[in-house]
């Protein structure tokens, strides 16, 4: 598209404010050290291959360190880091420039499915007011990543661009063991193209002979590694794969997303105007766009079932959620009333400004929720104590605090020199560290039973963190 048509649509300039907030809102985060899974598992892995070199061969780095996990992301991340600096904006930089390409992906895919930049806006605007992708936007983890590669696989599919499609499932395939949910996915959503009569016998052989080749080039990874390691799969993970809590992980996969952080309304609104639309003003919806639903919804199950049997978090879903969105589009592009455009991105915008608002409110602190930011500007503060501090005895940190204060590449510390221990029975332990979204039963008995004393303690809202001192110390 010529620059000069680019900005004469309306929706272009909606796209590109929508960007320009969405950067505003994540500017505090991309400060803010790393969080959670960042800093623990993501960072060391990221950092050690930025060191050694960026590198897509298993063993490449410590298999403690990536956990036999694919090494795309994490080739990425570290060529990114290695490029242009380790600094805590620099880094958080890279995630958040693959959300913007994510949102921008939404925007074209879904104009190429509807013809419609109003649709395209609306898809762009339901992805953004999710609290869950804002969280990830800015976080060094793979989400977002495979979001965007789960999406483009899925319009090369249908454009039948064997070349990018390959690529791009490929290189999911390379990123994370949960990709393969693709591979199952197209073969059934070629079988019911087959059964529909949108393909003949030959082109769905076609169809199984490409993803199956595909399948083989993503696995490669796993051959090298059971070779170099004599095993497929990092042994902690497939001691996790539990079937006994299928039902739960399903009904909480379930709540993920269509439930939670305001997806419900969204869902909701969508399934009463596809009633009125289908059934009192006679739309219906192309046999095109009926093949997309159907196969969003065939991934998003695989998906589901794939979380359900492995160690479950929220997190791991968010690669549904942008193919979800433009589903629930499909759906309310197919209504054509006058003002209706503009009611329904109001009430999207106002219900997003509310979801929002509550993920950063929350009082649960996690990853996929903004409350996030308040419980590291109080570890952040509490950090800066210690520094300034005298503290030479024995300190006990709850398991992702004491990461955060034992290496500088959770983004908290400039050196070593503190005394820790997770075990919080140890005798030797003289200052005892509580966090808000750690808690442990037995500091909980000290704190009753009055064995420690309060020294200090910084908290935001429902964020905190304490810093306890035995008595008799």
């Amino acid at each position: 598209m010529k620059k000069s048509t680019f900005f004469s649509k309306p929706y272009h300039w909606l796209l590109f404010l929508l960007i320009i907030a969405f950067i505003l809102l994540k500017l505090e985060a991309l400060s803010l050290p790393f969080f959670w899974d960042e800093a623990w598992s993501y960072l060391p892995a990221i950092r050690e291959m930025a060191e050694k070199g960026p590198s897509l061969l298993p063993g490449s780095i410590d298999t403690e360190l990536y956990r036999g996990h694919p090494l795309v992301f994490y080739f990425l991340s570290s060529l990114w880091i290695k490029t242009f600096g380790y600094s805590l904006p620099v880094a958080h930089l890279f995630p958040l420039f693959v959300s913007i390409i994510l949102l921008v992906s939404v925007y074209f895919i879904a104009y190429s499915w509807t013809d419609s930049f109003f649709a395209a806006f609306l898809a762009a605007l339901l992805l953004f007011i999710q609290p869950i992708f804002l969280a990830q936007s800015t976080f060094l983890l793979s989400e977002i990543w495979l979001g965007l590669l789960f999406l483009w696989s899925f319009w090369f599919y249908f454009k039948r661009h064997w070349i990018g499609f390959g690529i791009t499932v490929v290189t999911a395939l390379l990123s994370k063991e949960s990709a393969y949910c693709l591979i199952p996915a197209f073969v059934i959503i070629s079988g019911v193209e087959w059964y529909l009569k949108r393909v003949n016998k030959k082109e769905f052989l076609i169809h199984i002979t490409i993803i199956s080749c595909l399948f083989l080039a993503g696995f490669s990874f796993f051959i090298l590694q059971k070779i170099k390691f004599g095993w497929l799969f990092f042994p902690l993970h497939t001691s996790m794969i539990d079937f006994e809590a299928f039902g739960s992980k399903m009904e909480g996969s379930f709540l993920v997303l269509f439930l939670a952080q305001g997806r419900n309304i969204v869902f909701l609104i969508t399934f009463i105007i596809a009633i009125v639309s289908i059934f009192f003003l006679k739309n219906k919806l192309s046999i095109e766009e009926k093949i997309i639903l159907i196969s969003v919804l065939i991934f998003t199950v695989g998906f589901m079932f794939f979380a359900a049997i492995n160690f479950f978090s929220a997190r791991y879903l968010f690669g549904c959620i942008p193919l979800l969105m433009i589903g629930c589009t499909l759906v309310l592009n197919n209504f054509s009333k006058k003002y209706y455009s503009s009611i329904i991105i109001t009430f999207f915008v106002v219900l997003g400004t509310i979801n929002i608002y509550k993920s950063i409110e929350n009082k649960t602190i996690n990853d996929v929720e903004l409350s996030y930011t308040k419980l590291l500007n109080v570890q952040v503060q509490m950090v800066d104590y210690l520094e300034k501090s005298d503290y030479n005895e024995q300190i006990y940190a709850p398991f992702l605090m004491f990461y955060n204060l034992n290496t500088t590449y959770a983004g908290f510390i400039k050196s070593k020199k503190f005394q820790l221990t997770q075990n919080v029975l140890d005798t030797n332990n003289v200052y005892f560290i509580n966090v808000s979204n750690e808690n442990l039963n037995e500091l909980d008995s000290l704190l009753v039973n009055k064995k420690v004393v309060l020294l200090k303690n910084f908290e935001e809202k429902n964020a905190f963190i304490e810093l306890y001192k035995k008595q008799g110390n």
